[in-house]
């Protein structure tokens, strides 16, 4: 059944969803009425990892969607929700490794959407629906840029493909899945699950993200709430919480933990490079208004971003305790619950922080419950790795602009997993659909279809440049010649197609499997 109706689905009308064709592009155009076809009906499955909704059933359509491709395609178990892997063997000496994932967040609040969530909508050239940006938009144009590139008899990389259910869930099983199966994931480099367009139309490529350890402080004083005419005779745990809490942090706002910057990594030039070029386009006003927020703890773009980017930092997500409703209530509190996330830069161990944390504690007279909630390592890709230079040559030539050149995003997604469980040293997230006015996780959800079929093309040169290039870190003259216009102001001049150094050849062309 889930055969039939895949090999069915194009010959659906569906008035509210017009084929918009985009000028100026390669693809043909029934090619890329498919891809948008193939994009509307993977939205119309529900697959919400938090409730379960549709997930096995989206797993096995995108399954038959990759074998439909050519692509050998199967569902992997994992303890939760399945994994779906796909391999396509083009016999070449390269191979790239795609991570994405299927599954979406909820829709509520279900009254602020314009259209049904899962009903996907075209108006004024945007698609509507749960997970048109986040994931499933860039997760159909990576496969339709594979596509066009095997059928053109120009792929010579070999691919695989990892689509996850689990990952707006915190992704609980992937660590257990990839340990299992590193040699089969073995890959010369990855792409996670995508960045996306920034508010200039510009590509955003982001070379890694930091670690987190996410804890939960949890002191408990007695079993009930007391008269707070007793707060001579008992140790109240909110105030015991709140001193804990302060000794967290020194007044010059560093992290007051023994030995918590002991491990971290400096910044390195290229790095110094990449927040310089970002810092001499960055308003703090606007940054500002973009959060929010009346003030910002640094006065000049250069320090606001290296702090961003490069910093660890030490964060109180809240605290609960005692009461908190209208009016008056004079109790002494039985228990409070603070919770805690640290953000970690490239060096840092997330087990070794949480070590520390609970030393710095106990030595300070807390004997309550210290609870290891998330604990992720920080990743990043050196911008010299040829997979970044064939990002950034494709998305020069596709978007016609230089791309945003991130050294590692200031949060966290399960990069490490790949990088230090199956040993994939270059990874980055890059070739995404969306905009800052996607609305990922919110109502109305939306994509720029021109940004969609742009992803297609993204993929299509990326695939094709990365193909060429060598496995080993570019050359000084080389990484100069194709990243140092990222580094300083934009240009809006495409430059020339990306070429191997000197004395280096490009990798055979392969036959692509009949699909």
């Amino acid at each position: 059944m889930v055969r039939f109706r895949l090999r069915q689905r194009n010959a659906r009308e569906n008035s509210r969803s017009p084929f918009i064709r985009p000028p100026n592009l390669a693809m043909s155009s029934g090619s890329r009425e498919k891809a948008l076809d193939d994009y509307l009906e993977f939205l119309r499955h529900p697959s919400v990892s938090a409730t379960g909704e549709g997930i096995a059933e989206t797993a096995e359509y995108l399954r038959d969607l990759l074998e439909d491709m050519g692509v050998a395609a199967r569902l992997e178990n994992t303890g939760g929700h399945p994994v779906v892997f796909g391999e396509y063997d083009a016999g070449a000496k390269k191979t790239i490794l795609v991570y994405n994932h299927y599954d979406v967040q909820p829709v509520d609040p279900l009254n602020e959407w314009k259209y049904p969530p899962f009903s996907p909508t075209v108006e004024d050239g945007h698609v509507y629906a749960r997970g048109a940006s986040d994931n499933k938009g860039t997760l159909v144009a990576r496969l339709y840029g594979f596509k066009r590139l095997q059928e053109e008899g120009k792929l010579a990389l070999n691919v695989k493909f990892l689509f996850e259910g689990e990952e707006e869930i915190g992704s609980p099983h992937l660590a257990d899945y990839v340990r299992a199966n590193a040699k089969k994931l073995a890959a010369d480099g990855m792409l996670m699950e995508g960045s996306g367009i920034d508010s200039k139309g510009r590509p955003e490529i982001v070379l890694g993200v930091k670690g987190i350890l996410y804890v939960e402080m949890r002191l408990s004083a007695g079993t009930r709430d007391l008269h707070s005419s007793s707060a001579p005779l008992v140790e109240n745990p909110a105030w015991t919480t709140v001193k804990l809490l302060n000794s967290l942090m020194s007044p010059d706002g560093r992290v007051a933990i023994s030995g918590f910057y002991d491990e971290v990594e400096a910044p390195d030039d290229d790095v110094k490079k990449m927040i310089e070029a970002l810092a001499s386009e960055t308003d703090l006003e606007e940054l500002k208004s973009s959060l929010g927020v009346q003030e910002l703890r640094f006065s000049s773009p250069r320090e606001a971003l290296m702090a961003l980017y490069t910093e660890p930092t030490c964060n109180l997500d809240g605290v609960h305790s005692g009461y908190g409703g209208p009016g008056s209530k004079t109790v002494i509190p039985h228990e409070a619950v603070a919770k805690i996330d640290f953000r970690l830069v490239p060096n840092q161990d997330p087990y070794k922080i949480f070590d520390a944390l609970k030393a710095h504690l106990e030595n300070r007279g807390f004997r309550g419950q210290l609870i290891n909630m998330g604990p992720e390592y920080p990743a990043r890709t050196s911008p010299r790795s040829p997979l970044v230079a064939a990002l950034v040559d494709s998305a020069n030539r596709v978007y016609g602009k230089q791309p945003l050149l991130v050294p590692n995003s200031a949060g966290t997604q399960p990069m490490w997993v790949f990088t230090k469980l199956a040993g994939i040293k270059d990874a980055v997230s890059a070739i995404g659909v969306g905009s800052p006015s996607s609305r990922a996780h919110s109502p109305n959800e939306n994509v720029r279809v021109s940004d969609f079929y742009k992803a297609i093309d993204h993929t299509y040169e990326f695939m094709k440049a990365f193909q060429a290039l060598p496995r080993a870190p570019l050359p000084r003259r080389t990484f100069s010649r194709n990243l140092r216009s990222v580094l300083r102001p934009r240009s809006s001049t495409p430059r020339a197609p990306l070429q191997p150094p000197a004395g280096t050849a490009s990798a055979p062309t392969a036959t692509p499997a009949p699909c």
